[in-house]
């Protein structure tokens, strides 16, 4: 077999896929250690629900659940806490937008029968699509555990449902192979431009050796905090660093303090250098950074033809007290003119009553 060693030349400026992290709105997993006097602690479902809602009404392709979300804080007495993200992502899911949902799940703890039984039940109603994030897999336990996933998933009553997008994470030599043969999504945490396109290279090297004719796509982790200068967001990330201590979530990642239009030249320069396909944003506070995102960044990057296009959901109308009065009235005159040849059947009385008022 003849494998080509370069991608087809394309005259398109680079486009960029932009998902947002928010394992930061469950339970943090750190707090469980403090205390076993301290009360349950328990994951907002409504405010995380909003947040997703927000972001993909803003134009962010999917909303990621890490393998570290919580729903609850009581995990020494919980064997199943693995399954938080999923169950997040299943119960949440009536409430999203036209875009996906990605739950992360280590595959020495899943169970796949039961993870493909949620991801059955997610909501599609509003477009809404499942990925998953597999992590802790080589090459052999990869394969089996999507291949369970599929299974799983025809077994299931909801059995149309199609296979969830697979993301994985890649951060070495020995995880190239692996991602250019199963991942349709890949995740890389790295600072240095120059090995992050490197990475990329060779996982598209890899799909292409793989027989693969879709483009995988590679995304950055970046950490924003975003501020009205650079000096306040820079001050305010030392602040966010302390909070966290070392074992933060976001440690690794490509970071980007400063203005919307820093955080956008900083994308730019990343896409356009062919080191990224994509970028996964960390906030570094909510809601501050995520208002920064989806207001300031996301509407930047695509004044400057720098993400993916693809349709915006528009908010429902909200009407005012006598607009909504005004409608209802409308409503319930076309169904009594709809229903009065039936009525004047029955009741000639209570329709001449019924029209005049």
């Amino acid at each position: 077999m003849t494998v080509s060693l370069l991608p087809s030349r394309t005259s398109d400026s680079p486009r960029a896929t932009i998902g947002l992290d928010l394992t930061g709105l469950g339970v943090s997993t750190s707090a469980t250690g403090l205390s076993a006097d301290l009360p349950v602690e328990k994951c907002d479902l409504a405010r995380l629900a909003s947040y997703t809602r927000a972001a993909h009404q803003s134009g962010v392709a999917f909303v990621a659940l890490g393998e570290d979300f919580r729903l609850r804080s009581d995990r020494a007495v919980r064997r199943d806490d693995w399954l938080d993200p999923v169950v997040a992502a299943r119960r949440i899911s009536p409430h999203a937008g036209a875009a996906g949902l990605v739950p992360g799940v280590q595959v020495g703890r899943a169970d796949l029968g039961v993870v493909a039984g949620e991801l059955a039940q997610v909501s599609r109603e509003n477009g809404t699509w499942t990925g998953l994030q597999i992590g802790g897999a080589s090459g052999d336990s990869l394969a089996r555990s999507l291949s369970g996933v599929s299974r799983s998933l025809t077994s299931t009553r909801a059995s149309r449902a199609p296979r969830p997008r697979v993301v994985v994470s890649v951060s070495a030599e020995q995880d190239v192979v692996l991602a250019g043969e199963h991942a349709d999504v890949v995740r890389i945490r790295e600072q240095d431009l120059g090995w992050a396109r490197e990475l990329r290279y060779a996982v598209r090297a890899a799909a292409r050796a793989a027989g693969r004719e879709d483009d995988v796509r590679v995304l950055v982790d970046l950490h924003t905090v975003v501020s009205n200068d650079r000096a306040s967001a820079t001050a305010r990330a030392g602040l966010i660093a302390d909070i966290d201590g070392e074992s933060a979530p976001w440690a690794g990642a490509l970071q980007a303090y400063g203005t919307v239009g820093d955080i956008v030249e900083v994308v730019e320069t990343w896409l356009r250098a062919g080191a990224a396909d994509g970028f996964v944003v960390l906030p570094g506070s909510l809601p501050a950074d995520v208002a920064a995102l989806l207001k300031g960044v996301v509407p930047e990057l695509r004044s400057r033809g720098l993400v993916e296009e693809r349709s915006v959901a528009t908010r429902p109308t909200v009407r005012r007290p006598a607009e909504a009065a005004r409608a209802l009235g409308e409503r319930r005159a076309r169904t009594l003119g709809a229903a009065a040849p039936t009525v004047a059947r029955r009741r000639p009385d209570r329709l001449a009553t019924a029209t005049v008022a």
